[in-house]
């Protein structure tokens, strides 16, 4: 004989819980994964400033004093991963 299945099915109930489990991990990639565009990634002003730490007004200084590579989009400020990584490598200073 078929069984049926309805929404107190302990199958049903695991399916829809498995299922809210894959959403919730596709919002946390979906925040976190960036696409990239011809094979760079970049960063908005936001993102990097929480990833250094530092105030987006510093990025600011950082841009009038030509610190840090950048492009600007349509008043969108964006910054290329790779510019970035170099910037901090040449700013390394090793222990004593």
């Amino acid at each position: 004989m078929s069984k049926i299945y309805s929404r107190e099915t302990a199958e049903i109930k695991r399916f829809f819980s498995d299922t809210l489990a894959i959403l919730h991990v596709a919002e946390e990639l979906k925040r976190h994964c960036r696409p990239s565009l011809h094979g760079k990634r970049f960063l908005t002003d936001a993102q990097l400033s929480e990833k250094l730490g530092i105030s987006r007004r510093t990025l600011q200084d950082f841009r009038d004093r030509h610190v840090i590579p950048y492009y600007r989009l349509d008043g969108k400020v964006l910054y290329e991963e790779s510019d970035i990584e170099d910037f901090l490598m040449s700013s390394y200073r090793p222990k004593f």
